[in-house]
């Protein structure tokens, strides 16, 4: 298991943000704070709204076409080489349909056998039970969201955080986590290590 490396989905090897703008430009609504973690912050609007439209977004054929996220096509074709295999968990739905479109959409872009194990949570959940099932095992943990970070790093993983705006504010970052920009610096850490 030392060349298994964990890792979120969306804002991590997934653009989920800009296909989501884009659905939601579909059906009227303007991103007005992009950049923002919260989408009701993002479209202004009640939070239970914002929520349903992200449900319906994540269970709907879109989650089949997302794009790769920076570089990271090339980082985890890098990382492939070098023998490793992911295990993604991901706060997308519990929709077995949804987990289908999901690992169909990792295999065309990234290859088929590269995620080897997917894990899917309701939208938005926790990730701690999740990632409890691999605590002190020393793996990679690489994650977009700050507090999914720190969760990681209090369960004893290697972890990396992509940057984003959402994520920029270094103050409530453990400061085990380290922070990357672009997955050439994920590969350079981990071959490197």
């Amino acid at each position: 298991m030392s060349k298994v490396i964990l890792t979120d989905i969306d804002g991590v090897v997934l653009d989920w943000e800009t296909s989501f703008y884009e659905w939601m430009s579909n059906k009227g609504y303007d991103a007005k704070n992009a950049g923002v973690y919260n989408m009701d912050a993002v479209f202004e609007m009640r939070h239970d709204k914002a929520k349903a439209l992200i449900k319906e977004f994540n269970n709907s054929s879109w989650m089949r076409f997302l794009q790769p996220l920076r570089d990271a096509r090339s980082g985890v074709a890098k990382l492939v080489e070098a023998g490793y295999t992911f295990h993604a968990i991901t706060s997308i739905s519990l929709d077995p349909k949804t987990k289908e479109l999901r690992q169909q959409n990792l295999d065309n872009v990234f290859g088929k056998g590269v995620f080897t194990k997917l894990v899917c949570l309701d939208t938005g959940a926790d990730k701690d039970e999740a990632l409890e099932e691999y605590r002190d095992s020393g793996l990679y943990w690489i994650e977009d969201k700050t507090i999914n970070a720190n969760l990681g790093a209090r369960l004893g993983l290697k972890t990396i955080l992509i940057n984003h705006k959402h994520n920029s504010d270094d103050s409530e970052l453990d400061s085990s986590v380290q922070r990357v920009g672009k997955w050439t610096e994920i590969v350079d850490i981990v071959v490197n290590c």
